[in-house]
């Protein structure tokens, strides 16, 4: 029996978001291109607990101790930034690539708001302790 190759992350049509097995957040080409026509070099990403949302905004200012900063493959085919304490924190497992389709967004201040699937959250009940005891 013939077991079809299924590629990790397709390369064109629509945006898409992923997490590497390095703790890095990747976009695919087509998102690469939209953000990087704009062009946004440094970013703030959220993180919505309760909704298990990610959230992105371009910022100016490089210095900001939060900001990661965006970079593009030299051949033009994705764009990536280090986040791995980001997603340890939000519980997000980066094991396996598994894209996500985005919306991205240019003119809004936010510019990305993307539910993460169940599948990628690691306990998605300790997170909601986590914000028992916040609050």
């Amino acid at each position: 029996m013939i077991e079809w190759f299924t590629k990790k992350t397709p390369r064109m049509g629509s945006p898409l978001l992923s997490f590497s097995k390095l703790g890095q957040v990747t976009f695919n080409q087509t998102a690469a291109r939209i953000l990087q026509k704009e062009p946004v070099e440094y970013i703030l990403i959220g993180w919505d607990p309760t909704e298990s949302k990610i959230a992105m905004k371009a910022i100016a200012n490089k210095k900001d101790p939060r900001a990661y900063k965006i970079r593009y493959n030299d051949k033009g085919n994705g764009a990536s930034f280090s986040a791995k304490t980001f997603l340890d924190y939000a519980g997000i497992d980066y094991s396996e690539r598994k894209a996500i389709p985005i919306e991205i967004n240019t003119n809004a201040e936010v510019f990305l708001d993307v539910k993460v699937p169940e599948t990628l959250l690691k306990n998605k009940s300790a997170q909601l302790r986590f914000l028992d005891k916040s609050a």
